[in-house]
């Protein structure tokens, strides 16, 4: 007859924010967190993990913006060189409005 292996999942947040979660089996009683690791409980894991995917997304988000305002800029760069709209665009990877044809 086999016996039920026990598995109890633990959760810690370290000092810099950041979240784990730790699965073990059998004396999970013994089990040392991490160095510097706090036990959380895991309403406080979700909590604190979905604040940190937000965080992410929105910064993911923020890059984006800043990368397609470079573009943007690099393009409307080489527009006013000369540089015909096609190959400003395919140099740059701006796919935006041409803006200076709008005016």
């Amino acid at each position: 007859m086999r016996s039920a292996v026990e598995e109890k999942t633990i959760y810690y947040r370290f000092p810099n924010g950041s979240v784990a979660e730790r699965t073990v089996t059998g004396g999970a009683d013994e089990v040392t967190p991490p160095e510097g690791a706090v036990e959380i409980s895991e309403e406080e894991y979700r909590a604190a993990l979905a604040a940190i995917e937000e965080a992410n997304e929105q910064r993911r988000q923020e890059q984006e913006a800043e990368a397609e305002a470079q573009r943007k800029a690099d393009y409307e760069a080489l527009r006013a060189l000369g540089l015909p709209e096609e190959t400003a665009r395919r140099i740059t990877g701006y796919t935006g409005p041409d803006e200076s044809e709008e005016s």
